[in-house]
């Protein structure tokens, strides 16, 4: 079963093959839960997403259309699943008075007090520091590597703007970062 492709994958979770969903969660959970985790750092966050995720594939599978990719369908649940999450947070910050500190708000360390092979890190703070459309269109290209007209129909935008989105983070990171050029 690990050997099939994803729509062979998927029909036989239609058929309600146990064997064949508890594959598909080994091939998807990893690359979903690295998607999930650099949008909601918080792991216990992430995992209950990811775990929410699996679940509405399930309860949904007979709704899937063979006619997209898979991973597009999957990828468009978590996505709307970690919008929300968001959305609670911007309504619990406004509530209580943290709205004031913003995501963006995180700075970068000084050059100086950095150690070659700090790079990775310092890429990732710097990621979060996206806002947010841009940062979902960078980490499902760039990270998880998914081709562009996917993340359009994940995102519900043409595939022109996925494309901006995406050089737009790019120069954003690149502007973040060239002080620690010579650190890689």
């Amino acid at each position: 079963m690990e050997k099939m492709s994803d729509r062979e994958l998927f029909s036989q979770i239609t058929a309600d093959d146990e064997r064949a969903f508890t594959v598909f969660v080994k091939r998807y959970k990893d690359r979903l839960f690295n998607f999930v985790a650099r949008i909601i750092p918080e792991r216990e966050t992430a995992e209950d997403i990811l775990q929410e995720t699996f679940l509405r594939v399930y309860n949904q599978r007979k709704n899937y259309s063979p006619d997209y990719a898979l991973s597009t369908w999957v990828y468009t649940i978590a996505l709307n699943l970690v919008r929300s999450e968001l959305r609670k947070r911007k309504l619990r910050r406004y509530m209580s008075l943290d709205f004031l500190k913003e995501q963006s708000d995180i700075e970068l360390p000084d050059r100086t007090n950095l150690e070659p092979g700090m790079l990775k890190p310092l890429l990732e703070k710097a990621v979060k520091t996206l806002p947010e459309e841009y940062r979902i269109a960078f980490i499902l290209c760039d990270i998880n590597r998914l081709p562009y007209n996917e993340i359009a129909e994940v995102m519900r935008v043409p595939v022109g703007t996925v494309k901006s989105r995406i050089n737009r983070a790019r120069s954003m990171l690149r502007e973040k970062l060239l002080p620690y050029k010579e650190l890689n």
